[in-house]
């Protein structure tokens, strides 16, 4: 008897032993999954705040160069792709480049009575009635760049007038403007067509009847220009204007717009990116 309840006892401790092994273990692995989560929870923090501090420094370096482009209208020290404007935050691990190239395309845009802009696919969009034809549009003969064998068509409703400037300074090394423009005013449509210094208080040259007027009437655009052209139609109808380079040689190509990006880093690593469109044209 004794020796029997002396067998049980013993498959009871070992039982108890197994119990406790087995228990032991889920808590080493409850502590070893708990510790993986924290980790990986403080890695994930870590990195969404690198991330965080990458995109203000992008945000920083994209803010300054629109102030400089919009209020000053500078752009001469932003930078090009190679080499690009670089700056860094207080803390020194975020840092940022920025750079600026011209836009040199444009899509189909059409501008309604309300200034509500639409955009089409096909140059015949422009005319029909369902689509482009009640409204003002900007659009090229074929896609690409804007050239002198490809310019700027302006189609302008009556009594609606265009706006395009060429007032920000560039960086040097930076093939943006060409050397002149020609607007050319085909219909004898009452209008005008007038260049102003950039501030609007001198008028550089007119056009009162349909003809081709240069700009700079003499000399070039170079890096740091200071006009703006005005296209007023001042009768009924539509009319359509072409304005592109005054030659075709190679390289020359009119920007209707500016593109600004920003790059932000962090220890050089994480790098976020914001790319700003500001276009140079308006119909009013």
């Amino acid at each position: 008897m004794r020796h029997y309840l002396s067998q049980i006892s013993k498959r009871q401790e070992g039982i108890a032993l197994v119990l406790s092994v087995l228990v032991l273990s889920n808590l080493l692995m409850i502590t070893f999954i708990v510790t993986d989560v924290i980790l990986r929870i403080g890695k994930t923090s870590r990195e969404i705040g690198e991330s965080e501090a990458a995109y203000f420094a992008a945000e920083t370096a994209i803010e300054q160069a629109v102030y400089k482009i919009e209020k000053e209208r500078d752009g001469s020290e932003i930078g090009t792709a190679v080499p690009p404007d670089i700056g860094f935050l207080n803390d020194f691990k975020a840092t940022w480049r920025r750079y600026l190239s011209p836009i040199n395309t444009t899509p189909i845009i059409c501008v309604d009575d309300n200034n509500v802009s639409y955009i089409y696919t096909t140059v015949a969009d422009v005319s029909d009635p369902l689509k482009g034809g009640n409204k003002s549009c900007l659009y090229t003969a074929t896609a690409g760049n804007i050239t002198k064998g490809n310019p700027l068509k302006v189609k302008l409703r009556g009594t609606k007038s265009f706006e395009i400037n060429f007032n920000v300074a560039v960086p040097a090394s930076l093939n943006f403007y060409p050397p002149s423009i020609d607007i050319d005013w085909p219909n004898s449509t009452p209008g005008r067509v007038i260049v102003l210094s950039a501030a609007g208080q001198e008028s550089v040259d007119t056009m009162t009847s349909p003809s081709i007027l240069k700009v700079p009437s003499s000399g070039q655009f170079g890096a740091t220009p200071n006009y703006r052209v005005r296209v007023l139609n001042n009768g009924f109808s539509d009319v359509t204007y072409d304005i592109g380079p005054h030659n075709s040689s190679p390289g020359n190509i009119m920007p209707v717009g500016i593109e600004i990006v920003g790059k932000g880093y962090f220890n050089n690593q994480k790098e976020r990116i914001i790319v700003v469109d500001k276009k140079s044209w308006k119909i009013y």
